[in-house]
Protein backbone atom coordinates (compact mmCIF):
# COMPACT_ATOMS: atom_id res chain seq x y z
CA UNK A 1 0.00 0.00 0.00
CA UNK A 2 1.54 3.07 -0.76
CA UNK A 3 1.15 6.26 1.60
CA UNK A 4 -1.12 8.60 1.25
CA UNK A 5 0.08 11.94 0.10
CA UNK A 6 -0.73 13.83 2.91
CA UNK A 7 1.66 10.89 4.94
CA UNK A 8 4.21 11.92 2.21
CA UNK A 9 4.15 15.24 2.61
CA UNK A 10 4.11 15.36 6.55
CA UNK A 11 7.17 13.12 6.31
CA UNK A 12 8.87 14.96 4.03
CA UNK A 13 8.41 18.13 5.88
CA UNK A 14 9.81 16.91 9.39
CA UNK A 15 12.66 15.15 7.41
CA UNK A 16 14.08 18.86 5.82
CA UNK A 17 13.41 20.21 9.30
CA UNK A 18 15.50 17.61 11.16
CA UNK A 19 18.19 18.34 8.28
CA UNK A 20 17.70 22.77 8.88
CA UNK A 21 18.02 21.64 12.82
CA UNK A 22 20.86 19.07 12.96
CA UNK A 23 24.13 19.97 14.22
CA UNK A 24 27.34 18.14 13.87
CA UNK A 25 27.70 15.06 15.82
CA UNK A 26 30.86 14.86 17.21
CA UNK A 27 30.70 11.73 19.42
CA UNK A 28 29.10 9.98 21.88
CA UNK A 29 26.62 11.88 23.82
CA UNK A 30 27.26 13.21 27.47
CA UNK A 31 25.21 10.62 28.70
CA UNK A 32 27.40 7.70 26.44
CA UNK A 33 31.02 9.40 27.23
CA UNK A 34 29.87 9.62 31.17
CA UNK A 35 28.52 6.11 31.43
CA UNK A 36 31.67 4.54 29.67
CA UNK A 37 34.06 6.51 32.18
CA UNK A 38 31.97 5.71 35.52
CA UNK A 39 32.89 2.07 34.62
CA UNK A 40 36.15 2.71 33.49
CA UNK A 41 36.80 5.16 37.27
CA UNK A 42 35.89 2.13 38.84
CA UNK A 43 38.35 0.10 37.39
CA UNK A 44 41.74 2.33 37.84
CA UNK A 45 44.00 1.10 40.31
CA UNK A 46 45.43 3.38 42.87
CA UNK A 47 48.13 4.42 41.29
CA UNK A 48 46.33 5.33 37.91
CA UNK A 49 43.87 6.97 40.31
CA UNK A 50 46.55 9.13 42.18
CA UNK A 51 47.79 10.48 38.87
CA UNK A 52 44.56 11.30 37.26
CA UNK A 53 43.57 13.37 40.41
CA UNK A 54 46.72 14.99 40.37
CA UNK A 55 46.35 16.15 36.28
CA UNK A 56 43.14 17.01 37.02
CA UNK A 57 42.47 20.61 37.90
CA UNK A 58 41.06 20.72 41.49
CA UNK A 59 37.32 19.94 42.14
CA UNK A 60 37.18 17.65 38.53
CA UNK A 61 36.79 13.80 38.00
CA UNK A 62 37.45 11.86 35.50
CA UNK A 63 33.47 11.88 34.87
CA UNK A 64 33.07 15.75 34.44
CA UNK A 65 36.31 15.85 32.12
CA UNK A 66 34.57 13.20 29.50
CA UNK A 67 33.02 15.55 27.08
CA UNK A 68 35.36 18.21 27.42
CA UNK A 69 36.42 17.26 24.12
CA UNK A 70 32.91 18.26 22.74
CA UNK A 71 32.29 20.54 24.72
CA UNK A 72 35.62 22.84 24.53
CA UNK A 73 38.28 21.00 22.60
CA UNK A 74 37.11 22.24 19.11
CA UNK A 75 37.47 25.89 20.58
CA UNK A 76 40.71 25.02 22.43
CA UNK A 77 42.43 23.18 19.33
CA UNK A 78 40.85 24.76 16.24
CA UNK A 79 40.53 21.61 13.52
CA UNK A 80 40.44 19.07 16.16
CA UNK A 81 36.96 18.03 14.77
CA UNK A 82 37.94 14.95 12.52
CA UNK A 83 40.35 13.21 15.65
CA UNK A 84 36.58 11.95 16.85
CA UNK A 85 36.45 9.26 14.12
CA UNK A 86 37.48 8.11 10.76
CA UNK A 87 35.47 7.10 8.09
CA UNK A 88 35.83 3.56 7.00
CA UNK A 89 33.39 2.47 3.88
CA UNK A 90 31.16 -0.22 5.44
CA UNK A 91 32.21 -1.80 2.15
CA UNK A 92 36.02 -2.37 3.55
CA UNK A 93 36.56 -5.58 5.28
CA UNK A 94 38.94 -3.22 8.16
CA UNK A 95 40.31 -0.46 8.81
CA UNK A 96 43.27 1.14 7.45
CA UNK A 97 45.98 3.59 7.63
CA UNK A 98 44.83 4.99 4.21
CA UNK A 99 41.31 6.50 5.82
CA UNK A 100 42.99 8.40 7.99
CA UNK A 101 43.86 11.53 6.43
CA UNK A 102 47.42 12.45 7.10
CA UNK A 103 46.91 11.05 10.95
CA UNK A 104 44.10 13.54 11.45
CA UNK A 105 41.52 10.82 12.59
CA UNK A 106 40.69 8.84 15.97
CA UNK A 107 42.81 5.91 15.81
CA UNK A 108 45.90 7.65 15.28
CA UNK A 109 44.94 10.54 17.66
CA UNK A 110 44.65 7.35 20.59
CA UNK A 111 47.92 6.81 19.49
CA UNK A 112 49.33 10.39 19.94
CA UNK A 113 47.73 11.47 23.34
CA UNK A 114 48.84 7.70 24.82
CA UNK A 115 52.47 8.58 24.03
CA UNK A 116 52.14 12.26 25.31
CA UNK A 117 50.89 11.18 28.19
CA UNK A 118 53.24 8.66 29.26
CA UNK A 119 56.06 10.94 29.08
CA UNK A 120 57.14 11.80 31.93
CA UNK A 121 58.97 15.06 30.90
CA UNK A 122 56.62 16.36 28.67
CA UNK A 123 54.81 19.90 30.15
CA UNK A 124 52.16 19.35 32.75
CA UNK A 125 49.60 21.20 30.96
CA UNK A 126 49.97 18.82 28.00
CA UNK A 127 49.78 15.68 29.46
CA UNK A 128 46.67 17.36 31.23
CA UNK A 129 45.19 18.51 27.41
CA UNK A 130 46.25 14.79 26.48
CA UNK A 131 44.56 13.14 29.41
CA UNK A 132 41.07 14.92 28.37
CA UNK A 133 41.69 14.00 24.83
CA UNK A 134 42.21 10.40 25.65
CA UNK A 135 39.78 9.42 27.78
CA UNK A 136 37.34 10.77 25.02
CA UNK A 137 38.62 9.24 21.98
CA UNK A 138 39.41 5.69 23.16
CA UNK A 139 35.30 6.24 23.79
CA UNK A 140 34.61 7.77 20.64
CA UNK A 141 36.12 5.13 18.52
CA UNK A 142 33.51 2.31 20.12
CA UNK A 143 30.93 4.09 18.94
CA UNK A 144 29.95 2.28 15.59
CA UNK A 145 29.33 5.42 13.72
CA UNK A 146 32.39 6.91 14.27
CA UNK A 147 34.41 4.49 11.98
CA UNK A 148 31.59 2.65 9.86
CA UNK A 149 30.57 5.29 6.65
CA UNK A 150 28.16 5.06 3.73
CA UNK A 151 29.09 8.03 2.09
CA UNK A 152 27.14 10.14 4.51
CA UNK A 153 29.44 11.18 7.15
CA UNK A 154 29.19 8.80 9.54
CA UNK A 155 25.33 8.52 9.19
CA UNK A 156 25.26 12.60 9.82
CA UNK A 157 23.65 12.87 6.23
CA UNK A 158 21.13 10.14 6.37
CA UNK A 159 18.00 11.49 7.44
CA UNK A 160 15.71 9.30 9.56
CA UNK A 161 12.41 9.26 11.73
CA UNK A 162 12.91 7.01 15.31
CA UNK A 163 9.24 6.98 17.16
CA UNK A 164 8.37 9.65 15.32
CA UNK A 165 10.77 12.01 15.73
CA UNK A 166 13.30 13.64 12.84
CA UNK A 167 17.45 12.85 13.31
CA UNK A 168 20.12 11.58 11.49
CA UNK A 169 21.57 7.89 11.69
CA UNK A 170 24.48 8.92 13.66
CA UNK A 171 23.15 11.59 16.12
CA UNK A 172 20.02 8.39 16.97
CA UNK A 173 23.68 6.24 17.80
CA UNK A 174 25.23 9.47 20.03
CA UNK A 175 22.71 9.99 22.03
CA UNK A 176 19.34 9.49 20.93
CA UNK A 177 18.95 5.47 21.88
CA UNK A 178 20.82 6.00 24.99
CA UNK A 179 18.31 8.68 25.94
CA UNK A 180 15.18 6.63 25.21
CA UNK A 181 16.09 3.20 26.93
CA UNK A 182 17.17 5.27 30.36
CA UNK A 183 18.14 8.47 30.79
CA UNK A 184 19.71 7.45 34.01
CA UNK A 185 23.62 6.80 34.15
CA UNK A 186 24.17 4.61 37.07
CA UNK A 187 21.10 2.48 35.87
CA UNK A 188 23.23 2.13 32.73
CA UNK A 189 26.33 1.02 34.67
CA UNK A 190 24.28 -1.38 36.80
CA UNK A 191 23.22 -2.65 33.29
CA UNK A 192 26.88 -2.90 32.15
CA UNK A 193 28.60 -4.43 35.14
CA UNK A 194 26.93 -7.95 34.59
CA UNK A 195 29.42 -7.69 30.92
CA UNK A 196 32.34 -7.72 33.35
CA UNK A 197 32.84 -11.08 33.38
CA UNK A 198 36.29 -12.43 33.90
CA UNK A 199 36.57 -13.93 30.78
CA UNK A 200 34.82 -10.84 28.08
CA UNK A 201 37.36 -8.56 30.80
CA UNK A 202 40.28 -10.86 29.55
CA UNK A 203 39.35 -10.99 25.85
CA UNK A 204 38.78 -7.03 25.50
CA UNK A 205 42.15 -6.59 27.23
CA UNK A 206 43.71 -8.32 23.87
CA UNK A 207 44.29 -6.31 20.71
CA UNK A 208 45.17 -2.86 19.57
CA UNK A 209 43.46 0.43 18.65
CA UNK A 210 42.80 -0.73 14.98
CA UNK A 211 41.12 -3.91 16.56
CA UNK A 212 38.52 -1.53 18.42
CA UNK A 213 38.01 0.47 15.15
CA UNK A 214 37.50 -2.86 13.50
CA UNK A 215 34.52 -4.27 15.58
CA UNK A 216 32.74 -0.59 15.47
CA UNK A 217 32.81 -0.89 11.35
CA UNK A 218 31.32 -4.40 11.83
CA UNK A 219 28.67 -3.11 14.08
CA UNK A 220 28.39 -0.04 11.84
CA UNK A 221 27.36 -2.20 9.07
CA UNK A 222 24.59 -3.87 11.36
CA UNK A 223 23.20 -0.46 12.46
CA UNK A 224 23.12 0.38 8.44
CA UNK A 225 22.00 -2.66 6.98
CA UNK A 226 18.78 -3.31 9.31
CA UNK A 227 16.52 -5.32 9.16
CA UNK A 228 19.43 -8.21 9.32
CA UNK A 229 19.43 -9.59 5.93
CA UNK A 230 18.88 -6.05 4.22
CA UNK A 231 20.56 -6.20 0.99
CA UNK A 232 20.84 -2.13 0.46
CA UNK A 233 21.82 0.33 3.18
CA UNK A 234 19.43 2.21 5.22
CA UNK A 235 18.94 5.15 3.15
CA UNK A 236 17.28 9.06 4.09
CA UNK A 237 13.50 8.74 4.76
CA UNK A 238 13.69 5.61 6.63
CA UNK A 239 10.99 5.07 9.86
CA UNK A 240 12.44 3.12 12.81
CA UNK A 241 10.64 2.45 15.97
CA UNK A 242 10.68 -0.26 18.70
CA UNK A 243 12.58 -2.75 16.84
CA UNK A 244 15.58 -0.94 16.39
CA UNK A 245 15.74 -0.14 19.65
CA UNK A 246 15.81 -3.45 20.70
CA UNK A 247 18.08 -4.37 18.31
CA UNK A 248 20.72 -1.43 18.97
CA UNK A 249 20.52 -2.04 22.15
CA UNK A 250 22.73 -5.05 23.26
CA UNK A 251 25.29 -3.31 20.69
CA UNK A 252 25.74 -0.03 22.54
CA UNK A 253 26.07 -1.59 26.24
CA UNK A 254 28.82 -4.10 25.14
CA UNK A 255 30.43 -0.85 23.44
CA UNK A 256 29.91 1.38 26.17
CA UNK A 257 31.15 -1.71 28.41
CA UNK A 258 34.03 -2.26 26.72
CA UNK A 259 35.24 1.42 26.22
CA UNK A 260 35.41 1.87 29.89
CA UNK A 261 37.47 -1.45 30.51
CA UNK A 262 39.72 -0.70 27.82
CA UNK A 263 40.29 3.08 28.97
CA UNK A 264 40.89 1.96 32.26
CA UNK A 265 43.69 -0.49 30.83
CA UNK A 266 44.79 2.60 29.06
CA UNK A 267 45.65 4.53 32.03
CA UNK A 268 46.22 1.92 34.33
CA UNK A 269 48.84 1.16 32.05
CA UNK A 270 50.45 4.47 31.27
CA UNK A 271 50.79 5.22 35.19
CA UNK A 272 51.58 1.76 36.16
Amino acid sequence: MRPSQTTSAVLAVSLVLSTLAATPSWAWGPHGHRIATRVAEARLNPGARRAVSELLLKGDTLVDVSTWADQDGHDAVPGSAPWHYVNVPITANRYEDRYCSKGNCVVAKIKHFRAVLADRSAPLRERRRALLFLIHFVEDVHQPLHVGDNHDRGGNLTQIQFLGNGTNLHRLWDSGLINEIDRNERVWVERIESQLTKENIRAWSRGSVEDWANESLQDAKSAYLFPAGARRPMESGKLLGKDYENFARPILERRLAQAGVRLANELNHIFE
